[in-house]
């Protein structure tokens, strides 16, 4: 799976973690090439999953040892601005 992530403030991406398993495990994706802390930095994680349901997670981390919160609601507000919780996709993995 891949995905992109941006830290904003001049921070940059550290890292990012996926979970197979709606967060009980996490493993740490690769990072592409930083062009700028400005732009979104692409990451990639191959997960192994058996067949059937799986919960996927991913969450980032900036260079100021931030992390995405868990959930919207920690973030709420009227508008939604600002709404980066943790990325979650529910998918059936086929063998």
């Amino acid at each position: 799976m891949s995905g992109y992530a941006l830290a904003g403030d001049a921070r940059r991406i550290a890292r990012v973690d996926v979970s197979a398993d709606a967060g009980r495990s996490w493993c740490q994706a690769a990072l592409g090439t930083e062009l700028s802390p400005w732009l979104w930095r692409r990451w990639r994680a191959t997960l192994d999953l058996p067949p059937g349901p799986a919960d996927v997670i991913a969450r980032a981390w900036d260079s100021a040892a931030g992390v995405q919160p868990e959930d919207e609601a920690q973030l709420w507000n009227p508008k939604g601005y600002m709404n980066t919780a943790w990325a979650r996709v529910h998918l059936a993995a086929v063998g």
